[in-house]
């Protein structure tokens, strides 16, 4: 790999101007002086003109990937998750290193194709994973093998809400853009950071309420060897109610709860002789709702700037990706009863 004058700003373009560039990584970015944005690219020039007024950014405007060339050293990729590979994967023929959203792609046959890139044009291949970078995450981890709660016996996790975020498109809902539901945009990251701490998931059973669209509602079990044992493991997604939202490790003297809401914490729920008792565990004295956002702009320079691995590779997130692949694969319709008592009384 080339070396990367530090004393420069890194060069970004941004392709694809929705909701999560606009919500999430203008937000950051503008904030970091070593970061100066040259180039944005939509397919939707309203879209990229909406960010550039909204951020402030003076940046060339442009709806061509091929306008990038020789004006950004690296790019964010936040096109439907269908394109991220062919998109990806043209940035780095270009010289350009991608930080991309997440999933990594709709199939593993693309995931790898561009690990294959990354690795054949020598660019950074990063993924927008970003709940990896939680502080609560590395404490639960050790807390678990270090025998806190004794014997694991069940890691449950959950997340849940009425699906409400600010698209900029049909994206979500069409085949043509994205690959799955609730299971494959947000379920993604707990499902990561589950394998990314406890390893893989073995014995996968799946089952959704999809009728032929996308799933609203899904539910994964399968195994986890945790200590040298087997750990059944539960994760259940909503779009259209609220669940507990966390990852919650059982075990045979207390329970380890990683909530989303709220990643400087950890908490340790025991039962003791004076009855239940909670305890909070602070892993971060500061931490806000964009904090994970800066934490992933921040490991991504490092990455540009240094010619080393990031934080989240694209082989990493390889694992998840092959998990959601086998859990469509292996889909079985959600019980939902009230459809019966509809048919029932037709």
């Amino acid at each position: 790999m080339t070396s990367f004058d530090s004393n420069q700003p890194v060069r970004l373009g941004i392709v694809g101007c929705g909701a999560i560039t606009r919500e999430a990584h203008l937000p950051v970015i503008i904030e970091d002086r070593r970061v100066e944005v040259t180039v944005l690219c939509d397919r939707d020039r309203g879209n990229a003109t909406h960010a550039a007024r909204a951020s402030g950014v003076e940046a060339e405007i442009t709806t061509e990937l091929a306008a990038l060339a020789g004006k950004v050293d690296a790019a964010i990729v936040a096109v439907p998750p269908r394109f991220h590979a062919p998109v990806a994967i043209q940035l780095m023929e270009m010289g350009i290193d991608v930080l991309c959203e997440k999933p990594l792609a709709i199939t593993v046959a693309d995931g790898q194709k561009m690990v294959e890139a990354a690795r054949r044009t020598e660019r950074v291949l990063a993924v927008a994973l970003m709940m990896r970078f939680f502080p609560h995450n590395r404490w639960l981890a050790d807390l678990v093998e270090e025998g806190e709660i004794g014997e694991v016996r069940e890691v449950i996790v959950e997340d849940g809400a009425p699906l409400d975020w600010p698209m900029a498109s049909n994206s979500y809902f069409d085949r043509n853009a994205t690959g799955g539901g609730v299971l494959f945009d947000t379920g993604v990251h707990l499902l990561d950071r589950v394998l990314w701490l406890f390893g893989d998931l073995a014995g996968i059973a799946y089952e959704d309420d999809a009728f032929g669209g996308f799933e609203s509602n899904a539910k994964l079990t399968g195994v986890l060897q945790i200590g040298g044992r087997p750990v059944p493991a539960r994760l259940e997604f909503s779009w259209s109610h609220r669940l507990r939202r966390s990852i919650r490790v059982v075990g045979e003297r207390g329970t380890l709860e990683a909530s989303t809401s709220d990643p400087r914490t950890l908490t340790l729920h025991r039962t003791t002789r004076r009855g239940p008792m909670e305890m909070q565990i602070l892993c971060a004295k500061r931490w806000d709702g964009r904090s994970h956002y800066r934490a992933q702009l921040d490991d991504f320079i490092g990455a540009v700037r240094e010619r080393r691995a990031p934080f989240v590779t694209g082989e990493s997130a390889l694992h998840a990706l092959a998990v959601i692949e086998t859990a469509y694969a292996r889909r079985t319709p959600m019980a939902q009863p009230w459809l019966a008592r509809m048919e029932s009384s037709a």
